[in-house]
Order: C-alpha cells, then sequence, then structure tokens
C-alpha cells in the first residue's frame, strides 16, 4: 500500500465517526484509543434511533493531545445548532472530558463516566458513573501498553447502563423545559399555560 494511501486511511481513522440522527439530541462518545473503530459497536446501534453520535478516538497519553482539537471541532459543529449534547467518556480520559464539558457548558447537559472509580471535581453538570469490572482499559493499563480500542466502551452490558443513564438525564431536561414559567403583568403574577396565561391573584 502507497505511503499516501496509508496516511489517508490513517486521518480518516482518527476522524470522529458521525452516527444516528441529522438532528435531536447529540451523545459524543470519547474513546482511548488512537483509532475510532470503522463502524459503531454493535450495542450503540439502537442509540442510532434516538441521536446523533459523534464517535471521537483519543489516544489518553499527554492528556488526549493532539485529539482535543476534533473533540472541540465535534461540539462546536454542535454548539452552532444549539444541539443538547451528552458527553460519555471513558475515565481514562477524565481530564479531557472535564476540559470539554467546561468549554461547552451552553449545550452539554451531562457526562456518563464508564471505568474505574476516579476523583473528578465538579464539573458543573450532572455527572453519573458507570463502574466497570475487568475493565481492559483502565488507566493502570494504559500506563504500560498502548490502548486496545473501544474496550469497555463497546460491551453490551456497559452500554446498557450508558443508555439508560442517558434517557434519565434526556427526560429531565424534558421535564424542565416543560414547566410552566412564572410572569408578571402590571405587579399580577400568573403562570404561562399552553392556552395562554393563567393569572392567579
Amino acid at each position: 500500500m502507497a505511503r499516501g494511501s496509508r496516511l489517508t486511511m490513517l486521518a480518516a481513522a482518527r476522524a470522529p465517526l458521525w452516527r444516528g440522527l441529522d438532528y435531536g439530541p447529540a451523545v459524543v462518545v470519547l474513546s482511548p484509543s488512537a483509532t475510532r473503530p470503522a463502524e459503531l459497536p454493535d450495542a450503540w446501534r439502537p442509540l442510532e434511533q434516538a441521536y446523533q453520535i459523534a464517535w471521537c478516538a483519543v489516544p489518553p497519553q499527554a492528556g488526549g493531545a493532539g485529539s482535543l482539537e476534533r473533540v472541540e471541532d465535534v461540539l462546536e459543529t454542535l454548539a452552532d445548532r444549539t444541539t443538547r449534547t451528552q458527553v460519555v467518556a471513558h475515565t481514562a480520559l477524565l481530564e479531557v472530558a472535564c476540559l470539554v464539558v467546561a468549554e461547552f457548558p451552553e449545550i452539554v447537559r451531562g457526562l456518563v463516566l464508564v471505568g474505574h472509580d476516579r476523583a473528578v471535581a465538579p464539573t458543573g453538570v450532572p455527572t453519573t458513573r458507570v463502574p466497570v469490572l475487568g475493565d481492559p482499559v483502565g488507566p493502570g493499563a494504559l500506563s504500560r501498553r498502548d490502548p486496545v480500542g473501544p474496550g469497555a466502551l463497546s460491551r453490551p452490558d456497559v452500554v446498557a447502563e450508558v443508555a439508560e443513564a442517558l434517557a434519565a438525564r434526556e427526560r429531565h431536561v424534558r421535564l424542565l423545559s416543560a414547566r410552566p414559567l412564572p410572569i408578571s403583568v402590571t405587579g399580577v403574577t400568573g403562570v404561562d399555560t399552553v392556552g395562554g396565561v393563567a393569572v392567579g391573584g
């Protein structure tokens, strides 16, 4: 294979993988690996019906240096569309996930951390932890060898818990947005309702 062809394939494998809805709520997956899969892992396929999914490969060495720009490009695209977003990240990429959440507070509504328990400072968004036993891509393993791909992020049992956490956050966000807003008209308080204003006084 020619060198140019290899470089083209490598660039494609490092670019985010977009799947799922064209518009609607989004999930940005941060996977600790040098390249992304050619397709979403099978366990993620049902989520394509409910979300835009951007799968980003982020080598965890040096905090994902060099890959953070690609992740930021994904979040900037979603921010331009004002897309409600949740971030799913392996705990090996905890620092990268926290940076992304802090940089895009206007669209990120939740963070799901998958893997070994690691201390995390408050991120400003609701954070759910999905602990994983026998995780082949744990922080200790990463220090001894290169990442081995999506690992725990592709396991059906883990993805089921991730899907539950994502759905719970979506339900919560929809409930908050459906609440009536209190208004005040010339000193009279009321509640904005679907049919108009219900004035109480």
